[in-house]
């Protein structure tokens, strides 16, 4: 998956003492043009495509904290990984609303898209009469979101220990520049003949700075492609959730009303009820079997829909080998390169011991 085909970067800007808001200049490498958007544009764009695309799956928007400086660079970056998501979609990219977002450099981008797009129908409603839509295999569908479930928590999980571990890499290196700094103030050359500390903390501040380095890749780069992926994995668990509520549902009541009414029109039968009586259930009993119809077209419709995203997401699943490799090789680098500044350590010390 390409991770530079949109770049976000942060612009913030001041109104005011106490009010104040940031904006976003994006990038975008398929159109060649830059744009400035405030959140609540994504906003806006998120709320149009939901409604256009109910049965896609759909990252969530970062979520708007309070004005912190701590805070902003994390939402670019869910801001970034949002639009990457959209952007490299099938469906969500291909039509016209997207690219309006990201190309229209007039004031009045906002109210342009509600306008054009608000209206449009959601995919279902656009697609044609004529399209032949099999029900999936549910049992299929069943098994391929359980296995999803446990890629989530799998994800979430090493995640977690990405980011404990990075916090540890950060805190040995404070600990290490700390003692090189208690040694610098040693007068070494007092207390230990002709034995100094130089070497130590040569190694020391070497350390730090390969510690950090590796703090810095864990973070940014391995860290941030793990964000990725638990973007994409809660994007389909939400779609899931999304069918299963509504859809299902619905096709689930309306067969239970169409249950009632047969009941009740085999009791007119049965009782001699008036004939307009059992002809009046007789006409509920033909427009809920259209009901159902087209529910269960719906149905079919949605299920696809989310076959076709689950095949999406395990793509987007292909790059969690390579991100394991390369904190692998991270660790074998800062392990490396930790063993030699304190081999040289050792050899120093020694030579200086013999003399």
């Amino acid at each position: 998956m390409e991770t530079d085909n949109v770049v976000i970067r942060l612009v913030p800007e001041k109104k005011g003492l106490i009010l104040k808001h940031s904006e976003y200049e994006i990038s975008t490498r398929k159109y060649k043009t830059t744009v400035v958007r405030r959140y609540n544009d994504f906003v806006t764009l998120h709320s149009l495509l939901v409604s256009r695309f109910p049965y896609r799956m759909l990252p969530r928007l970062p979520p708007k904290q309070l004005m912190l400086d701590s805070f902003l660079e994390e939402r670019r970056r869910g801001l970034q990984r949002y639009l990457q998501i959209v952007c490299q979609h099938p469906v969500l990219s291909s039509g016209p609303m997207l690219e309006t977002f990201l190309t229209d450099k007039s004031n009045e981008h906002i109210e342009h898209l509600r306008s054009v797009f608000s209206k449009e129908l959601d995919e279902y409603s656009a697609l044609s009469e004529n399209e032949d839509l099999p029900l999936e295999d549910q049992g299929r569908l069943a098994a391929s979101r359980e296995n999803m479930r446990i890629m989530l928590n799998s994800v979430i999980r090493l995640k977690r220990l990405l980011e404990q571990h990075s916090q540890r890499l950060q805190n040995q290196a404070v600990d290490f520049s700390e003692m090189s700094n208690i040694l610098k103030n040693i007068d070494s050359s007092n207390c230990f003949k002709n034995q100094s500390f130089a070497s130590l903390q040569t190694s020391l501040n070497s350390t730090v700075t390969t510690t950090t380095k590796s703090s810095a890749t864990l973070s940014y780069a391995i860290t941030e492609k793990i964000n990725l992926l638990l973007d994409i994995l809660t994007a389909h668990s939400d779609l899931c959730d999304r069918v299963e509520r509504g859809i299902v549902s619905d096709h689930q009541k309306a067969l239970s009303k169409m249950l009632t009414i047969n009941k009740q029109k085999i009791k007119g039968v049965i009782r001699g009820s008036a004939p307009e009586d059992v002809q009046a259930l007789h006409q509920q009993e033909v427009a809920q079997n259209g009901v159902i119809g087209t529910l269960g077209r719906k149905s079919a419709f949605s299920l696809r829909c989310v076959l076709q995203e689950t095949s999406l997401a395990n793509k987007y699943l292909q790059i969690l080998p390579s991100v394991l490799l390369s904190f692998s090789y991270e660790q074998q680098v800062l392990n490396a390169e930790t063993a030699k500044a304190w081999e040289t350590v050792m050899t120093n010390e020694c030579n200086q011991l013999n003399q």
